[in-house]
């Protein structure tokens, strides 16, 4: 059987990386001394994350600052992965909500009911159920995402059955 080579590029660790440079830092800053945010004067990712879903125009502002280059990182994953892959897998949840103009042979969408992913980001992420109400939210409905993908994997089980699901799918698009 032959096993197929995926590369994979996630655009939430892009943003959690970048969010660790410190210039990255203080330009986030600058944008709440901007929207008039009152701050620690340090950066708090917390703080950041619940003012994003709180204020639209912070948060229009952090994704212009952010998104090109998570953006300009993939480009250049893709770019480096091109012939070492038989495929390349970008995950970006904000897909449909984002201009995010990368070239693609298929959208793979993966779905869950809101009850397992307010669980998934109270749980696993250590957010506020507010917090995870909010990012729910800011977000197209499931139904129009599962609407828009070219195929849909059903993701409420566990990671093993997720991963098992994700190998079937490669194995059956192999050339």
């Amino acid at each position: 059987e032959k096993r197929l080579r995926a590369s994979f590029f996630s655009c939430d660790d892009s943003v959690a990386s970048l969010l660790e440079e410190e210039e990255i830092q203080d330009s986030v800053l600058q944008l709440l001394d901007s929207c008039e945010i009152e701050h620690s004067g340090k950066f708090e990712k917390a703080k950041v994350r619940k003012e994003a879903f709180e204020n639209s125009e912070f948060r229009e502002k952090l994704e212009e600052l952010i998104h090109p280059m998570v953006l300009e990182q993939a480009v250049e994953f893709l770019q480096r992965h091109q012939n070492e892959s038989d495929y390349s897998l970008v995950e970006v949840p904000l897909l449909y909500e984002v201009y995010f103009p990368i070239t693609r042979n298929l959208e793979l969408g993966v779905a869950a009911t809101t009850p397992t992913q307010l669980s998934r980001l109270i749980e696993n992420r250590k957010l506020e159920t507010v917090v995870a109400n909010q990012i729910l939210a800011a977000q197209l409905p499931m139904e129009e995402k599962i609407s828009r993908a070219d195929v849909v994997v059903w993701n409420d089980g566990s990671t093993n059955a997720l991963t098992n699901q994700i190998e079937h799918l490669a194995l059956r698009c192999a050339p």
